[in-house]
């Protein structure tokens, strides 16, 4: 079952150019742990000045463990504190399948409306 955790960052408005640069990098870091299957860091449109969702993905459990203990955890977490307003909101979702839906190209009236 694979993991994918979701943290609403809160950073400070006026460090948020900081905040941006750091996410991008942990991203780039996350993307090369073992047991990675990605990960994406925006601000949503409607979000205020230093919002962010940092997402990543992960095989299982045990993957999301070893990161969390991994130095490059404890960096991220070194130097993210500084520039947050107030502590994330993080959500832990276990995903036991997913499917990519792709578009019908038929032509059938019937499936048309």
């Amino acid at each position: 079952m694979s993991v994918l955790i979701e943290a609403e960052i809160h950073g400070l408005a006026g460090r948020a150019g900081e905040l941006r640069e750091l996410l991008a990098e942990h991203v780039g870091r996350l993307a090369e742990a073992d047991g990675s299957l990605g990960a994406s860091a925006f601000a949503p449109v409607d979000a205020d000045a230093g919002s962010f969702v940092l997402q990543s993905w992960w095989n299982d459990e045990d993957a999301l463990r070893a990161h969390y203990a991994s130095p490059v955890y404890a960096r991220y977490v070194q130097l993210v504190g500084e520039l947050l307003a107030r502590p994330s909101d993080v959500r832990v979702h276990y995903v036991e399948r997913s499917v990519r839906a792709t578009a019908d190209p038929s032509n059938d009236p019937a499936r048309q409306g």
